[in-house]
Order: C-alpha cells, then structure tokens, then sequence
C-alpha cells in the first residue's frame, strides 16, 4: 500500500507545482499587462525579460516594437521641428513685400481702381494662410504649451456654438450628452471651431450641426453631423491633410483648418475620422478618460 501513498504524494506535489507555475504565469501576465498600461498612459519603456519562453519572447518583442515607435517618433518631431523653422523663416521674410504689397493696394483703392478691393482680398488671404500654415507647424513640433485642466465638454461646445450663431442665425446648432475631459480649453477650442465652420459653409442657409458627447468607460466621444450632404467617398481620407479643399470648399479656404484640428487633437492624445452619414458629414473625436476628469473647471 506504501505505492499508493508514494503516488499519492507524488501527484499531490505536481499539483502544487502546476498551481504555482500558473500562479506564477498569471503573475507576470498581469505585470506585462501593467507595464503595457504604463507605457500608453505616460510613455514608461517596456522593459526586457530575462526568462527563456514564450511568455518572455513576447514580452521581448513588445519592448522592441515599441524602442523601434519611440524612435520613429523622435525621427517625425525631428522632423516637425525642421519644418516648423522653415515655416517661420518663409513668415518672416514675406511679412515685408505683404505689407508692402498691402500699401501699394490701399492707395490704388483710394485713387479709384477697380481691382484695388479684390487684390487686398487676396493678400488677406495669403497672409491667413502663411499664419495658418506656421501654426500647424508650431503645433506638431511642440512649439506651443497645452495647459491642460478638466473642462465640461458640452460647455466649451455650446461656447463654440453660440459664437457662430450670430453669424449664421438660420442654421440650427444642438448639443447632447455631457462629460469632463482633460483639455487645453482655449486649443480645444479652436479645434471644434474649425470643425463648426467647416460644417456652416457646407449647408444650407437653414442647415443642421449636431454634436453628441458619449461618456463611456474609458474614453469620450465628441460627434459632429451636418445635413450638407457629405463628400464624395474618394475625398475622405484627404480631409485632414495640409491645403486640401473639397470640391464645394469655401473660395477664402486655405485647406488648413482640419490639419490644424487634427494636430491639435493628437496633442490631447485623441483621434479624428470622417465619414459620410444619412444627411452630411459626420467628424468623430475620442480621447482617452484620465484620474484627471475629476474637478470640473468651467
């Protein structure tokens, strides 16, 4: 009967050492899940695993991805920042001749030519985009600080709204939902202008612009809709890029205000899309929640 007992105890080790291998697996499973969470939240590395299996093999390769991102990111800021440099020299240097340009032509309309007011239009519109131009850049190399605070969203939206409804009083503009975000209240704030311009100068003279707030568990969603009937399929992966204007586009645009939004949201680390609803367009905002949404600064 010794042999039972011997297999009994036997097995019984192996449970045990089943059970703690497991335990042990669940264990680093949940530390590489935590070190994954740290890295999305605030940028910690994932470090390296000394342990020779599958479990570490993964892990390995995550971190390495992941150094091969961080570099890729250096290399496009680098990037930004070059730009951004150009950007400013190519302002400076045309601020001269515009303003000189500027002169010629407000003397030419106070001696009556004809052509004196759609010249002066045009400058506007050059200097607009040479600034406009230069603030994306900024924005993408990080030249501006973001003052980040928790905000009621559906208040900084409903602001936006009614500075455009003196502007367009036949249009019909609407908020629904609520939820606190961790934002740069003035830079958000033009990010959601720029969308509700956009939205007015493509419908009608009594047009819609919905925006809807869904507060979900661990992101919140900022929808726009309109009813002016949306773009054709083929322009909705260009909407965002520099100095793209739709076919239907306003003649003052400079194709810059949704690459600014678009830059201004990656700087609240959210994502912006596009695509065509029932009636129009339909642009879709999601930042992450953060501890952060929990007093309300209004």
């Amino acid at each position: 009967m010794r042999w039972y007992l011997f297999v009994i105890l036997g097995m019984g080790a192996a449970v045990i050492l089943l059970a703690g291998l497991l335990l042990r697996r669940e264990k680093r499973i949940a530390g590489l899940r935590a070190a994954l969470d740290d890295y999305l939240k605030s940028g910690k590395p994932l470090p390296y695993s000394l342990e020779e299996d599958e479990l570490a093999l993964l892990q390995n390769g995550l971190s390495e991805l992941i150094s091969r991102l961080e570099l890729e990111k250096r290399r496009a800021k680098d990037a930004d920042r070059k730009n951004a440099r150009f950007a400013a020299d190519v302002s400076h240097q045309l601020k001269t001749p515009l303003a000189g340009l500027r002169l010629y032509c407000e003397l030419d309309a106070q001696n009556g030519n004809p052509n004196a007011e759609k010249e002066l239009r045009l400058i506007e519109k050059t200097e607009r985009l040479v600034a406009e131009l230069l603030k994306l850049q900024k924005i993408r190399a990080d030249s501006f600080d973001f003052v980040f605070e928790a905000a009621a969203l559906e208040g900084l939206t409903e602001e936006t709204f009614a500075a455009f409804r003196p502007l367009y009083p036949q249009k019909h503009f609407e908020v629904t939902g609520a939820a606190v975000l961790r934002c740069d209240r003035a830079w958000l704030s033009e990010a959601i202008s720029n969308i509700v311009k956009n939205a007015c100068e493509h419908t009608p003279e009594n047009g819609r612009i919905q925006a809807q707030i869904v507060n979900g568990g661990e992101s919140v969603t900022l929808t726009f809709e309109d009813n002016g009937g949306g773009v054709p399929q083929a322009e909705l992966p260009h909407l965002f890029e520099r100095f793209y204007k739709a076919k239907n586009a306003s003649p003052d645009s400079t194709g810059l205000g949704l690459a600014i939004t678009k830059a201004i949201v990656s700087k609240h680390h959210g994502t912006l899309t596009a695509e065509n609803a029932e009636e129009g367009l339909r642009l879709t905002l999601i930042f992450p929640k953060t501890d952060a949404n929990e007093k309300i600064h209004t």
